[in-house]
């Protein structure tokens, strides 16, 4: 029996498929819950187990507003979405990739596509945290100096360089899925 047709791969990609949606949607729900709790940390905003500030602000030292209007809050969920659409992309190639493995099709053209599609989309993941720090620090540092003035910052720290590497590192993982998969075709044909 092939080690891709074992129970154990077959484990794995049923894990992996589960794993990367709920982290997906537990990184989501935590993402647009921060929006609604700025301002209310000391009441019902305290059952966050993370902080409400994103990490970006914290860095620069921006603590939350005492209140936010409600555009503003939406204004953040927007900012929120930039990259979780990203990351959902990603997810999707993901799923793609463990869908064909259940169904045996390693080298097939749909693993190509998706390995190719979780490179891209880390790749946008990358340039979304990037949008998403420049946005998030503007904006609660707009609204700290009372609409007057505001910083922009941007950082690349470990994650922006890990998530760059894994991007490449499947681009190029693509390429040689593509190889493999010329080569499965080729090989059949004598068959």
């Amino acid at each position: 029996m092939s080690p891709v047709h074992s129970p154990s791969f077959r484990r794995l990609a049923w894990g992996l498929l589960a794993a990367s949606w709920v982290c997906a949607l537990v990184s989501l729900v935590f993402s647009l819950g921060r929006w609604a709790a700025i301002g209310h940390e000391a009441g019902w905003g305290g059952w966050m187990p993370v902080t409400v500030v994103p990490a970006q602000a914290l860095l620069l030292g921006l603590t939350p507003p005492q209140s936010m209007e409600t555009p503003w809050r939406w204004v953040g969920v927007a900012l929120e979405c930039i990259p979780a659409l990203a990351m959902v992309y990603t997810v999707l190639c993901v799923h793609r990739i463990c869908r064909a493995f259940l169904a045996g099709a390693v080298f097939g053209s749909v693993v190509v596509h998706g390995f190719r599609g979780v490179g891209w989309g880390f790749l946008a993941m990358f340039v979304t945290s990037l949008v998403y720090q420049v946005g998030v620090t503007a904006l609660l540092s707009w609204l700290a100096s009372g609409q007057k003035g505001g910083l922009v910052a941007l950082g690349v720290g470990s994650f922006e360089m890990s998530v760059l590497v894994v991007a490449l590192m499947m681009l190029l993982l693509a390429h040689v899925l593509a190889e493999g998969c010329r080569l499965q075709a080729e090989a059949d044909a004598f068959v």
